[in-house]
């Protein structure tokens, strides 16, 4: 699969007069299914353990084949609506928009569909008279002329929650999931020298991105997995680039995002390669840092204050305070703490009491402000190491 775009009407652009169940040819629950599995994409449904991202597409292909037979108000088959007490502000619809997680067998994952597309028509057909009485309470002083049923004008009023699924987690980590023990890489060979061809062979088996979003990210985790394959789970940490690349505030500079660095096959490798030498050298960086303070810091607050402030201003400097940059801030000092032999439950307690909120995107932190946070940490970790 090389494309990934398909041509979807935005629910969220609609009007009643594309959704209203009483302008449009009556849909017959009983034949869903038959159409579901008559339409052309349902002959490839994706095997179970099929990516999520080229199972989305999936359901792109057949929402697309579906409007085509039924019309665009079938878009949001994947939707629900409720009323409830979100946050504090009383009752306001709270929409649901949940693709099925994973396919298992075509009957099952076609059934699943039609269930769900018929589901979507009855929730029409409810909105159009409010016959359960859910909705039309909570509607906005109707428009003149808009014919408009209240219970449309309710859930799609000012104040509304759109609840997304948030897709499965890729195989591999993101570098600031990563532990210092993933990434502390002293006793790890590395060979700058045979990155080049590892990674134009890596390159040359995966091919390049496809179009679209989706098949963009599969491509850079199939790249991310054959690095930490060939070198070790912290290689992934390649393409956190520095501000607004494909993750967002990291060190790397050498690489941005598929949109600017995947040019052609040779520059493509080249872009990899420094990027992947580039995270190695920072990694090795850190940990001649580390080494520098570790052994002498014990109970030292003065000393706990310098190495702080030393990698709180190290960071910086090297994302630039970029967009971001905070984060790859705390995930340093997170790795700082680990290797001085913390408990991880303790290190965000003194990360989010130290750090929390006072950094941001684009700005550099005052002096004052660095050497303030050092304190504050530092100050707790001598008390706890006491």
């Amino acid at each position: 699969m090389t494309t990934d775009p398909v041509a979807l009407p935005q629910f969220w652009q609609l009007r009643w007069r594309d959704v209203d169940p009483a302008a449009r040819p009556a849909v017959d629950p009983a034949r869903v299914a038959d159409l579901v599995r008559a339409l052309p994409p349902a002959a490839d449904v994706p095997p179970a353990g099929t990516d999520w991202r080229l199972v989305d597409i999936w359901y792109d292909r057949m929402t697309q084949a579906l409007i085509e037979h039924l019309g665009d108000w079938v878009v949001s088959w994947w939707y629900t609506v409720a009323m409830e007490d979100f946050q504090g502000r009383g009752s306001v619809p709270v929409w649901r928009a949940e693709r099925p997680a994973a396919v298992t067998t075509p009957e099952e994952t076609l059934s699943r569909l039609a269930d769900a597309v018929v589901a979507w028509h009855e929730l029409l057909v409810e909105l159009a008279t409010d016959a359960r009485g859910r909705f039309a309470a909570a509607a906005p002083a109707e428009v003149d002329g808009t014919g408009e049923p209240p219970a449309w004008r309710a859930v799609r009023g000012d104040i509304q929650v759109i609840r997304y699924t948030v897709p499965p987690d890729g195989p591999l980590p993101y570098p600031w999931q990563l532990s210092w023990a993933d990434t502390d890489v002293q006793d790890r060979p590395f060979d700058p020298g045979t990155v080049r061809a590892v990674v134009g062979d890596l390159v040359a088996a995966t091919g390049f991105p496809g179009a679209g979003r989706r098949l963009r990210d599969l491509w850079l985790d199939s790249v991310s997995s054959g690095l930490a394959a060939r070198y070790g789970r912290w290689a992934v940490g390649w393409r956190w680039s520095v501000g607004e690349g494909d993750l967002d505030g990291g060190p790397v500079g050498s690489w941005c995002c598929v949109r600017h660095s995947v040019t052609t096959p040779e520059a493509t490798v080249a872009a990899i390669s420094a990027a992947l030498i580039e995270w190695r050298a920072w990694l090795d960086d850190l940990a001649e840092r580390f080494d520098r303070f570790l052994p002498h810091l014990g109970d030292d607050i003065d000393g706990w204050e310098r190495a702080v402030a030393h990698l709180v201003t190290a960071v910086g400097d090297r994302t630039q305070y970029e967009s971001g940059w905070y984060g790859c801030c705390t995930t340093v000092l997170w790795w700082f703490l680990e290797a001085a032999g913390i408990d991880s439950a303790r290190r965000t307690e003194l990360i989010e009491h130290a750090v929390g909120g006072r950094f941001r995107s684009w700005v550099e932190p005052k002096r004052a402000v660095v050497l303030s946070v050092a304190e504050d940490l530092a100050q707790r970790v001598a008390v706890d190491r006491a």
